[in-house]
């Protein structure tokens, strides 16, 4: 609830759309909600093969010229998504990527653990070899890009993989990418279903398929 809240607050006028997958009262709390704000749009994953598949449901179902991904935890600031906009609305970048580790960037106590921050740099530098790109986050759960970039490619991953699916596909299609610092904070409720290891490895090995199967 607070997420909404704070969305459109920052946004009134935004299409605003909920990807639901989970068994929990989502549905009843933004049903109830957008009785108030009819921008908002509740979207019900069913079935959820996990959370790329679930940003695939969301592509599908938006309406806007502009797409925002934000992780609904509050680890990312829904305030600073106007930040991530301005490079696409003043025509210099069509897919702008949120990073915890640039210059700029504000890293509040727990919300980068070492192990997580470690894979993610490591991941982020080889997604930047493939694809002679440098990107700083290519796990950070916040960006922005033009309907177009994904009118132009079909995203395969229904895992977590898709974060970086997103952006070498983009990149391969010749959209111009870029990072904006952003920042994090610790998360609040529930707890993670990544895991550091196993995903990690996951990703890897899904970066390599993908940045393959683009140059067939």
């Amino acid at each position: 609830m607070n997420c909404l809240k704070r969305i459109v607050a920052a946004f009134p006028e935004a299409e605003v759309l909920v990807v639901d997958g989970g068994p929990d009262q989502t549905e009843r709390i933004v049903t109830d909600f957008s009785l108030a704000f009819t921008n908002v749009r509740y979207i019900r994953n069913f079935p959820d093969f996990g959370k790329g598949h679930a940003i695939q449901t969301g592509i599908s179902k938006s309406t806007g010229k502009i797409i925002c991904q934000l992780d609904a935890d509050l680890q990312f600031y829904p305030e600073e998504l106007k930040n991530l906009l301005a490079p696409i609305l003043a025509n210099k970048a069509d897919m702008v990527l949120g990073s915890r580790f640039m210059k700029g960037s504000t890293r509040n106590q727990g919300s980068t653990p070492f192990f997580r921050s470690l894979g993610n740099h490591l991941l982020s530098l080889y997604a930047s070899l493939l694809t002679r790109h440098r990107m700083t986050d290519v796990l950070a759960g916040v960006k922005a890009w033009r309907k177009e970039v994904t009118d132009s490619f079909s995203l395969k991953s229904n895992s977590y993989s898709y974060e970086v699916e997103l952006p070498m596909r983009a990149i391969r299609k010749g959209w111009r990418v870029s990072d904006i610092p952003v920042s994090t904070e610790a998360r609040l409720v529930g707890t993670s279903s990544v895991n550091a290891i196993r995903d990690g490895w996951n990703i890897f090995k899904e970066m390599n398929k993908i940045w393959v199967l683009q140059n067939q």
